[in-house]
């Protein structure tokens, strides 16, 4: 028995040695592939070579990729030399289509003083690199570099970064310098409706950006009110002037190809309220351009959606208009709208393009058919 017993103790042992040095194999050949794919994205040869200048190594949170030409930062377990060796890459990069800056964990205040590298580096461990002024700034500061410099920066999102008043200053900068961009992303940054405004200012004569995200930012209703429907009238009278200049010689306009805002996202603003999008929704009426805005969680009530059903009404183009999650809007109300929401969408070959799904008047409040994540 004694004999029986060891044989299969040794024969577990075996296999699990064999497991681990599998598993350690497959780990290797993942990581070997991750580090060949980063290899051939040019911001991957840039940061290897940063790295090996700063005496660091690549950490796995900066990932990019050559087949969809992308670089991804998760800066949540970064450390400063991290942010310094990735930011410092990404100044020089000029090709890359798509940058994303994200943290996952939510920081209640921005860490204000810790303002250098050296003060990054001492700070204690319950700071963040990520939450403190330095990063932020060189975050701002390389985003700047690259819009000011890049052909083919196409999509810029910067999500859950709390910028201070100087690094929103450098990046909105950086927007205005930019040809290129079409979707911007700072959602979840909480930049506040002095920054929102700053931003549609140089936004309103932006017609190459085509979608812009601005959830979870802290605006009120003076942002909806002032600053995003600003850019949505300038626009419109660019538009029609466009369409008036195609109408010559008699030629059709399409407005379908004009350049200019095609989506507007601002979830969870609980603060614009009814007052914040009534003006705005009355100018969506007349608009042919706009195809999708979402209002998820704005502290809406059955006010604001009744005047969200009577733009829908009057405006058959507009194929997304989400007011879910405002818990004060009443189920018949959102009937109403996702019924009218149906219709518009109807045939309409735009509908997956805005990522609106197929709706069904038997399943109107599953969630299987609304917006998609």
């Amino acid at each position: 028995m004694s004999v029986g017993h060891s044989s299969k103790s040794n024969d577990s042992r075996i296999f699990s040695s064999l497991g681990k040095k599998r598993r350690t194999s497959l780990s290797t050949i993942r990581s070997n592939e991750s580090f060949e794919g980063s290899a051939k994205h040019n911001y991957g040869l840039i940061y290897t070579a940063v790295c090996c200048k700063y005496k660091t190594r690549p950490v796995p949170w900066v990932k990019c990729s050559a087949k969809t030409n992308s670089i991804e930062i998760v800066g949540d377990r970064m450390k400063a030399e991290d942010w310094q060796a990735a930011m410092e890459a990404l100044m020089t990069d000029i090709s890359t289509h798509h940058v994303r800056i994200r943290n996952k964990r939510y920081t209640e205040q921005l860490a204000k003083n810790y303002d250098t590298f050296a003060g990054v580096v001492e700070a204690p461990k319950n700071i963040l690199a990520a939450s403190t002024l330095y990063v932020v700034r060189l975050i701002a500061t390389s985003v700047y570099e690259v819009m000011i410099n890049t052909t083919a920066l196409v999509c810029l999102e910067l999500e859950n970064v709390l910028f201070d008043e100087q690094a929103l200053g450098t990046l909105i900068s950086g927007i205005d310098a930019n040809q290129t961009l079409q979707h911007l992303s700072l959602a979840y940054s909480r930049i506040g409706d002095d920054a929102c405004l700053s931003l549609c200012r140089v936004l309103r004569d932006k017609p190459n950006v085509r979608s812009v995200d601005l959830s979870g930012c802290s605006l009120s209703r003076s942002s909806a009110k002032s600053g995003l429907l600003d850019v949505i009238k300038k626009q419109q009278v660019k538009r029609h002037e466009e369409c008036w200049a195609h109408s010559l010689r008699y030629r059709t306009a399409n407005p379908d190809i004009m350049h200019g805002l095609r989506r507007l996202t601002l979830n969870d603003n609980t603060a614009i309220g009814d007052a914040g999008v009534s003006d705005l929704f009355e100018s969506l009426k007349d608009d042919l351009y706009v195809k999708a805005v979402d209002l998820q969680n704005c502290g809406l009530t059955d006010r604001g959606a009744q005047l969200a059903l009577s733009t829908l009404m009057i405006n058959d183009s507009l194929v997304v208009l989400d007011v879910r999650k405002n818990a004060a809007i009443s189920s018949a109300m959102l009937e109403a709208i996702m019924t009218r929401l149906y219709e518009n969408n109807v045939n309409k070959k735009e509908t997956k393009q805005w990522k609106w799904t197929r709706l069904g008047r038997e399943n109107i409040f599953e969630s299987s058919c609304t917006l998609l994540a």
